[in-house]
């Protein structure tokens, strides 16, 4: 199965907005940009970094931002790390991380609201319903600003690539002996796409999405739909953790993940901006290669273009 294919299986839509008034979100709400956004959590405690691109225009505002001693450097944009201290937003960032299906498209800060955009399965309507219900009612600070469908893979990382250019990365490294769900789905369903939603780090591991061709049965992985074929499992990997990890710290953003098996090898395909795509390169083969012997293998690597599509 192809990445393209399997997008639109978590088939809803939903975006939410969630007001922060405090530090740094109170001098954002006197900007009229919008401001990319990458929430992460660990150790039980959830940030923001916030991206700002080189090319931006300059203002009063912008510029008192950028004088903090805290602002990383990069070739193409600043960055800043804020806890979200709004205890509201918070809990309903993590539990989000949480639901069942539930992966994250894109995040970005207008003015003082941070916008969430996520998809997850019709399955889990009720859950996501039951979630937004605890606060939409009696809360001013968050607002449901859409439930739809999502578009194809395509359409929403050329829309990204066109406000900030990507790089489409895929290496490969073999599957550990003592992987059993990996072994288990090369063994019955190779086909499988996983979707990763790499921001939650957590005690259980990081959240997979398993889009495969056939019913699998294994410990650990919960049924999301048996009609899509849509499962969801966390997987403690040291590695991966080690690279999302150190990929949070060095401020690169990410917008989608992707794990593929083909024989005896995990590939896993991440779009990042392009400008920043060799030092993505440099942390994950750094992190991989820690505990284990085998290298890592570079499989593909290019800025999103149209022959992009014809393997994805």
């Amino acid at each position: 199965m192809k990445i393209s294919e399997i997008y639109t299986k978590l088939d809803r839509r939903c975006v939410i907005a969630i007001r922060q008034r405090s530090g740094i979100f109170s001098i954002m709400a006197r900007m009229e940009d919008r401001i990319p956004a990458y929430p992460f959590t660990e150790e039980d405690k959830t940030y923001i970094r916030l991206f700002f691109p080189k090319t931006g225009k300059r203002n009063p505002v912008m510029s008192s931002l950028l004088s903090r001693e805290d602002v990383i450097e990069k070739r193409s944009y600043y960055s800043i790390i804020e806890r979200i201290n709004n205890v509201e937003g918070m809990r309903i960032i993590a539990k989000l991380l949480e639901t069942p299906s539930v992966t994250l498209n894109n995040t970005y800060l207008f003015k003082d609201e941070l916008y969430v955009d996520f998809r997850f399965h019709r399955n889990k309507l009720h859950e996501v319903n039951d979630l937004l219900s605890e606060v939409v009612s009696d809360s001013h600070n968050f607002r449901i600003v859409k439930l739809t469908v999502p578009g194809n893979l395509k359409d929403r990382m050329e829309a990204m690539h066109n406000q900030t250019p990507l790089a489409v990365v895929k290496y490969s490294i073999p599957i550990l002996e003592d992987n059993a769900l990996l072994k288990y789905i090369v063994a019955n369903d190779p086909g499988t796409v996983a979707e990763i939603e790499g921001r939650s780090l957590s005690e259980k591991g990081i959240k997979v999405l398993l889009y495969t061709t056939k019913p699998i049965v294994h410990e650990g992985v919960e049924v999301i739909s048996k009609e899509d074929n849509v499962y969801e499992s966390y997987v403690y990997d040291k590695s991966l953790a080690r690279g999302r990890r150190m990929e949070n710290e060095a401020g690169i953003p990410r917008t989608a993940f992707y794990l593929t098996l083909e024989g005896d090898r995990l590939y896993d395909t991440t779009f990042v901006p392009a400008a920043e795509a060799d030092e993505y390169i440099a942390i994950m083969i750094d992190s991989l290669t820690v505990d284990y012997g085998p290298h890592p293998l570079l499989e593909y690597y290019s800025k999103l273009e149209k022959g992009v599509w014809e393997w994805i």
